[in-house]
């Protein structure tokens, strides 16, 4: 389609024309809608999508769905209030595929809007009641994507809490971040893990959201240090096995490639 439309646009390269803009109708019709993608080579109907995101959303004026192009809606809300609520409560997924939602910009095209991007909850375990600060979780942030907010209490004080919770915007075209190593003493290291809330489908071959191992065309990552795969279910927030054991800094996989439903809720959870 891009070729198409290069190869038009050249041919009528010195065709232009001035057109007016509504701006003020279509700022307010802006402000109602949302844009959303399923990460998914499924191909979802906007019939189907609307009955499982109104039983999810439950908005207080009841919305519309409507069909875009494959796996791309248009939703429009009746209330401001619940297009803001379910924008802040990401992410969502549909029947485990993860859904990109957004806004749109009433001066942009469709094809104009980038669906790469989406914020993630992420907790931060394996850090030392002394290294469980604001700075070290905007440094951690930082480092896994574009660091969005942090959860801690008024005081800013959460050394004595289990792990770190922060949400960051991820680029959802590269392998999802599974920790890193903390310097310690005596040029020692450990394992600082990473559990992702609501995380929806992702690849346990090559760590990328949108497709499982079985329809996986990348080539597996290397990692020569612990020799092992650390990408699979033990990354979700919710997994939980007694079973799961420690092999390297790595969690050692104890159930087969099998993805676990989301927990949808906008109840925070405490540490």
């Amino acid at each position: 389609m891009d070729i198409i439309i290069n190869q038009t646009q050249s041919l009528l390269c010195e065709d232009y024309l001035d057109l007016d803009a509504d701006d003020s109708n279509a700022a307010k019709e802006s402000t109602l809608t949302l844009v959303a993608k399923v990460i998914s080579p499924k191909k979802i109907n906007a019939k189907l999508a609307y009955s499982i995101l109104l039983k999810a959303w439950n908005p207080s004026k009841g919305m519309q769905v409507k069909h875009q192009e494959d796996n791309v809606f248009s939703i429009s809300f009746n209330h401001e209030w619940d297009r803001k609520r379910i924008l802040d409560a990401r992410p969502w997924s549909i029947m485990s595929s993860h859904l990109v939602l957004r806004d749109w910009p009433a001066n942009l095209t469709l094809d104009e809007l980038e669906f790469h991007h989406s914020p993630f909850w992420i907790r931060i375990y394996g850090l030392p009641p002394n290294q469980m600060t604001k700075s070290n979780a905007e440094r951690i942030g930082a480092r896994i994507g574009e660091l969005k907010d942090i959860d801690f209490t008024a005081d800013g004080n959460f050394a004595w809490c289990k792990f770190l919770r922060i949400q960051v915007v991820l680029d959802i075209r590269q392998p999802i971040h599974t920790g890193f190593h903390r310097t310690k003493e005596a040029s020692s290291t450990s394992w600082i893990h990473l559990r992702y809330e609501r995380l929806p489908d992702f690849c346990f071959n090559c760590g990328r959201i949108g497709h499982v191992h079985k329809g996986c065309s990348q080539t597996p990552l290397s990692f020569p240090e612990t020799k092992t795969n650390p990408y699979g279910p033990w990354l979700r927030a919710d997994f939980l096995d007694p079973s799961l054991t420690q092999l390297n800094g790595i969690p050692k996989p104890c159930r087969k490639n099998k993805p676990i439903s989301n927990i949808q809720t906008d109840e925070p959870i405490s540490c």
